[in-house]
């Protein structure tokens, strides 16, 4: 098995030059204060406000949908210089996607985006709210139907060693290899250095916030008492990796960023460098989520794949807002969720040993 970054974005011909992820999660980790206040210039606030209804304060979350409907067509973002902690949690309570906009330059807007049609499947059916389905697979997620490739489904075998691959939830020390690998895909997009000290600082700081960050990796298994070693010498390959590096013990595969409100889990952002390792990560997700008592799986925005292989229907905006009252109605929820997801992945599940459990 080798190492891909063939999906991975480019400047030119070349690699997105590398950041730092370590010494940013060690600064929002020493830091009292992780807000970030965008300077914008007064023609610049001028036409966000003919454009996007400001959002400035928690209040503003509340009357979003009401001033975007206002606007006519299909408006989805607000947007607001500050990105805040306190306002991104308020925003995942209400059903409302943080994310970010750019300004210019390097500078880029928090943009809470209050989609249009929210894309969903159930993890535990049935869920009040949701349409009759007209087969089998309508808005119900089976994670066979993602056909998770058999290489990724071998067992742990300390006399062979046969390769294996493990899926870790909420450790503290992936939160930088896994945003690292995100950012090396993707580059500075939505989820800009702003957004992310918000999203680390919520995941070192849990009790503090109802939203729960849940940061989900696979990796392949480590075999020996130096695993934790082969595993930290492993992360520092996250960031160089090239086309065509063997997989080696303790290698991040895959990676995503969620989070947790009431007892739906909100898709984020992703990334892997393992041909297949896409819909792995997809898979162990939503068998993770489910096996620790989500209901719902917001994945977002429609896309035809949604549909087809996580069994996704759409949502319209109101619909969705009153799906989402109702399932953060309970304020202990998450909180119990999150609570088993480290408890049951925090050591390492063998993959092949999750996806056995939902044949049961």
């Amino acid at each position: 098995m080798r190492h891909t970054r063939k999906h991975f974005k480019k400047r030119g011909r070349d690699d997105l030059p590398m950041v730092d992820m370590e010494r940013e999660v060690r600064d929002v980790a020493s830091s009292n204060d992780v807000r970030t206040l965008v300077q914008l210039f007064p023609e610049e606030i001028e036409f966000l406000l003919m454009r996007l209804p400001p959002v400035t304060k928690v209040e503003d979350l509340d009357t979003l949908s009401e001033r975007l409907s206002g606007l006519g067509g299909k408006e989805e973002l607000g947007f607001s210089p500050l990105f805040c902690p306190l306002l991104i949690d308020a925003a995942c309570q209400r059903g409302i996607f943080p994310l970010a906009l750019s300004a210019g330059g390097d500078r880029y807007i928090f943009a809470p985006k209050l989609h249009y049609h929210r894309c969903l499947t159930q993890l535990e059916p049935p869920v009040e709210g949701f349409p009759m389905a007209n087969d089998a697979k309508e808005g119900k997620f089976q994670v066979g139907l993602l056909q998770v490739s058999k290489k990724y489904l071998s067992g742990r075998n300390e006399m062979t060693r046969a390769r294996s691959f493990d899926v870790f939830i909420n450790r503290k020390e992936d939160i930088a290899p896994a945003l690292s690998l995100i950012v090396s895909q993707h580059g500075e997009n939505w989820m800009c250095r702003a957004l992310r000290a918000c999203f680390v600082h919520m995941f070192l700081n849990q009790e503090r916030y109802r939203t729960k960050i849940v940061v989900v990796t696979v990796r392949r298994h480590c075999y020996g008492a130096d695993s934790r070693e082969k595993a930290k010498t492993a992360d520092e390959r996250v960031r160089d990796f090239a086309e065509g590096d063997h997989v080696e013990e303790g290698d991040l595969v895959a990676a995503e960023i969620g989070f947790i409100a009431g007892d739906i889990y909100t898709s984020a952002t992703g990334a892997y460098s393992l041909s297949g390792s896409g819909t792995l990560q997809l898979a162990v997700t939503g068998e993770a989520m489910r096996s620790v008592g989500c209901k719902v799986w917001d994945l977002g925005m429609a896309m035809a794949y949604k549909s087809q292989v996580l069994g996704c229907v759409t949502f319209p905006r109101e619909k969705w807002l009153r799906l989402v009252r109702e399932h953060v109605a309970d304020t202990s929820l998450a909180e119990k969720i999150e609570g088993r997801l480290r408890e049951k992945f925090s050591e390492g599940v063998a993959v092949r040993t999750l996806f056995s459990l939902a044949d049961k």
